[in-house]
């Protein structure tokens, strides 16, 4: 079984009438149609606002809060030839918020520097002493970007001392605004701006708009990659800052983007919202957490083909580091999330793991987990690092009553920052158990993902793929439409990039299908079993390969019911035999205590009655033959298990011994009249020799002989009944036992791996 890691949500279409008249009206398909309807658009003007996005989708940026006030400050500051300072942060979002006010101010002739803080040594948003060492170098105006509306002592002590500020951000607004001169968010209390959803590059985009009195288009790429990176939701006026946002850096991309595309090996013609999200943005935000993000400012503003070559270089450099770092701290971190796997949070710390990455690492474990997991890196009695959640935990909430353990600490419901005591450790475990149950989190159930249609193989084509572009850009609230599919089975399973990804073939009834799926190389093991039924869900993907253009599905999700089952028959037993992870099933105690011994962690060995005592296991390997079916009946029904591996060893099977027959019968019995005291212990292998009989069908007619009276063997001495009462030798018990081992011999050990299949999945569904 392969469980999913979604729930799939397969809405019906809310406005078949709707959906009808957009299709028609747009001439796009039904399926397009269906989509938009499904996700709100369901006239033909919300519709038109969706599928067109353009300059007449921008607002005015006078609508926000204090833009007035703001543009006043800065044209006055301007004139007068006042000293203006932007700072920024050095994430993504804020260097592109930094980069397009600094160019919009420069080009207004403004006497404009900026500042980038430094994550290791002035932290996140406003930082007191930078704020006054600044004041102390002649800043006149300071211009926030993308940070500010949580910095109101600072703030107001730059105002106290001279210093103007203006404020422009879009996080979440403290109770009380710093006393600034302006603070322009597109959601101020006293605000009535038609979209809140802005990125902090998206208001700076607004500020520069302002100072020009025309929308900034020549900056539009950077408020596009501000908005994707920092997962924005793409409605609205962000779908239209980023479609043409795209559409400029498609066309001419800026000298700094152009050398950053080219050491990444991205052509201009593939760019999307995609090329943000996995390639720019990793590695400018790699800057921030591994060195110094004033860099990522000057990339974006150079425009120096030759310095941006550099510049990019450097970075790409920084991104390979920060991307080796985090393979190797996650590595550590998931072996530690393994020793925890009673906590419903994780909490894993280690020393000397690179501050500037454990958001990465902790987004990991909860991607590898389904758990929210906080990661910490352990340096002179302080715990420093970053949590990251799911949808049903609060991690703010959970842990923000308990500040007291805390050293430092910040974030909101899905990600956070914090200092830790070493000591503390244990007790934030405990807090996160309790805080776990007080928000129910074991009861969440799984995240839910929508399904835009059920398809075939056959869907996935060139007319279907291009219809769906319309509804691109494609992000963080207009996300990709996810279609499932039924599968017959896989085939050519493989894994890349030494085992991190996937593809395979998926086989349905209409045709083949390839899949690729990221981050899923542990399915390959799961995948070379088989399923009763396989369900995958996923995006409609474009692939082009020496000129040849086809289509297959990046995988989401996946879900197979009944056990894969893995092959491992063999006629021999060695190390090898035990040399995958595994709960090795014994039915022979012999063979249990024989073996037991030399099956070393991560498998492990179990005789079958104790693995009742399982709630479920990744891999049961059946190892030798049961006694009866039934055995083997009750496994399968009562253990639960992710694979079936049969190995099914016999040392001598009875399916390749001989059936006697009367002859033979006769043979020993007359053999056995003719001579008296027969001592078998002795002179076995010369009763063989003159019977001409192999030793297993020998000893197979003394048993049936025995039950029937014909012999008896007292010490090992072997001498025949004179006149025993009739009896028909194929009704004793060892003959009946004998033939029921050679049927059970032949369904598990002979039976071809379909034939298996098909018999463990009946066993399992048969009643108890």
């Amino acid at each position: 079984m392969i469980s999913p890691r979604y729930q799939w949500d397969f809405p019906a279409v809310a406005n078949e009438g709707a959906a009808k008249e957009i299709a028609e009206t747009f001439g796009v398909s039904d399926l397009v149609a269906k989509i938009l309807v499904n996700r709100g658009y369901d006239t033909v003007e919300s519709a038109n606002a969706f599928l067109r996005p353009g300059m007449d989708a921008l607002y005015d940026p006078f609508l926000l809060h204090d833009m007035d006030v703001a543009i006043d400050r800065i044209m006055t500051a301007i004139d007068n030839g006042e000293k203006i300072v932007v700072y920024g942060d050095y994430d993504v979002d804020g260097i592109t918020s930094t980069a397009i006010l600094t160019w919009a101010l420069e080009l207004m002739g403004a006497d404009v520097s900026y500042y980038v803080p430094n994550r290791f040594n002035d932290g996140y948003g406003p930082n007191m002493a930078q704020y006054q060492r600044l004041a102390s170098e002649g800043m006149q105006l300071l211009i926030t970007v993308d940070n500010g509306v949580s910095g109101r002592e600072e703030v107001n002590w730059l105002m106290a001392n001279g210093v103007d500020v203006i404020v422009t951000d879009h996080h979440e607004l403290p109770e009380q605004l710093p006393d600034a001169v302006a603070v322009v968010h597109p959601r101020h209390p006293e605000g009535n701006y038609p979209f809140g959803g802005l990125s902090g590059a998206g208001v700076a985009f607004k500020v520069a708009s302002a100072l020009l009195e025309e929308p900034a288009d020549e900056v539009m790429d950077l408020a596009a990659l501000g908005a994707v990176a920092d997962v924005m939701e793409l409605v609205d006026e962000n779908r239209a800052i980023v479609a043409m946002g795209l559409a400029n850096l498609k066309e001419d991309p800026r000298p700094g983007l152009a050398a950053l595309l080219e050491v990444a090996g991205t052509a201009q013609a593939d760019i999307d919202s995609m090329t943000i999200g996995f390639t720019i943005g990793p590695r400018l935000n790699a800057l921030g957490r591994m060195a110094d993000a004033t860099d990522g400012v000057r990339l974006l503003l150079s425009d120096d083909p030759e310095e941006a070559s550099e510049l990019a270089k450097r970075i790409d450099k920084l991104n390979r580091e920060r991307q080796d770092l985090v393979a190797s701290i996650s590595e550590e971190a998931l072996a530690q999330a393994a020793t925890l796997a009673a906590d419903p949070v994780l909490v894993v710390a280690g020393s000397g793991w690179h501050e500037g990455v454990l958001g990465i690492v902790a987004s990991k474990l909860v991607e590898a987990t389904g758990k929210p997991a906080i990661v910490l890196n352990d340096e002179d009695g302080q715990m420093k690092g970053s949590g990251r959640s799911v949808a049903a935990f609060d991690l703010f909430a959970a842990l923000d009553g308990h500040r007291d353990l805390l050293t430092a600490f910040g974030g909101h419901a899905s990600a956070a920052g914090m200092t830790i005591p070493t000591a503390n450790l244990q007790a934030v475990r405990d807090v996160l158990r309790e805080e776990a149950a007080n928000q129910q989190l074991a009861e969440a159930g799984l995240p839910e993902i929508r399904i835009a249609a059920e398809v075939t193989a056959k869907d996935f084509n060139r007319q279907n793929y291009e219809q769906l572009q319309v509804l691109a850009p494609f992000g963080e609230g207009n996300p990709e439409p996810l279609f499932a599919v039924n599968l017959a089975g896989v085939q050519n399973v493989k894994t890349m990039s030494e085992g991190k990804h996937l593809r395979f073939t998926a086989e349905t009834a209409a045709g083949t299908l390839p899949v690729v799926a990221f981050g899923r190389g542990p399915l390959a093991e799961d995948l070379a079993g088989r399923f009763e039924s396989i369900r995958i869900v996923g995006t409609m993907s474009e692939n082009s390969f020496r000129g040849d253009v086809s289509y297959q599905m990046m995988l989401t999700d996946i879900e197979a019911k009944g056990s894969s089952l893995l092959d491992w028959r063999t006629t021999r037993l060695t190390t090898q035999t035990f040399a995958n992870p595994a709960t090795y099933i014994f039915f022979n105690k012999k063979h249990y205590e024989q073996l037991a011994p030399t099956i070393k962690a991560p498998a492990e060995a179990l005789y079958w009655e104790d693995a009742f005592n399982r709630t479920s296991v990744g891999t049961m390997a059946f190892v030798d033959v049961p006694e009866d079916m039934s055995q083997l009946a009750d496994l399968l029904k009562f253990v639960p298990a992710g694979r079936l591996a049969p190995i099914f060893y016999a040392k001598t099977p009875a399916y390749l011994q001989k059936v006697p027959s009367k002859a033979d019968f006769a043979k020993v019995y007359k053999f056995a009249r003719s001579f008296q005291d027969i001592a078998l212990r002795t002179q076995y292998d010369a009763v063989l020799a003159h019977l001409g009989m192999e030793r297993s069908m020998l000893t197979l007619i003394l048993q049936v002989f025995l039950d029937a009276k014909f012999v008896t063997i007292v010490d090992g001495v072997l001498n025949a009944v004179p006149e025993p009462a009739p009896m028909a030798l194929e009704e004793t018990a060892s003959y009946q036992q004998f033939l029921a081992r050679r049927q059970l011999e032949e369904q598990l050990i002979y039976s071809s791996t379909s034939e298996l299949e098909s018999l463990l999945t009946n066993l399992s569904k048969q009643e108890s």
